[in-house]
């Protein structure tokens, strides 16, 4: 596993994301809920994709199969947050995202031994 993905990437600041990390010289996967924006994004950056929602745990976990990191840029953070940190914590990716509100530093946080016992960091902010 080497890989990161952006979900949310079609999102303006999925986009920013998305195009500082390859200019950086990194190739993450793109991926958002929209199939047909997302591939319109990944065309444009030459980057792969992976349209998934959110609603199904095992469509997540199988979307991230060779992914180290999550970068979560799709808000709510309310809404993303959780399924994506569930799946993390399953699947041993790390994840991290641009939250900033507290009652998601604060469900990150509470989650916290339990992201040591799956070896993965869980950042919000």
């Amino acid at each position: 596993m080497t890989a990161a993905l952006i979900y949310g990437a079609t999102g303006y600041i999925g986009r920013l994301c998305a195009r500082r990390a390859t200019t950086a010289g990194l190739r993450p996967v793109l991926a958002a809920r929209n199939p047909a924006s997302l591939a319109e994004t990944g065309r444009a950056l030459k980057l792969p994709t992976r349209a998934f929602a959110l609603d199904d745990p095992a469509t997540i976990e199988a979307c991230l199969r060779d992914i180290t990191v999550v970068l979560n840029c799709a808000g709510p953070f309310s809404r993303t947050a959780t399924p994506l940190i569930d799946a993390c914590v399953r699947t041993g990716v790390h994840y991290l995202d641009l939250a900033g509100e507290v009652p998601e530093f604060q469900a990150a946080a509470a989650r916290h031994e339990e992201a040591l016992r799956a070896g993965v960091m869980v950042l919000p902010g």
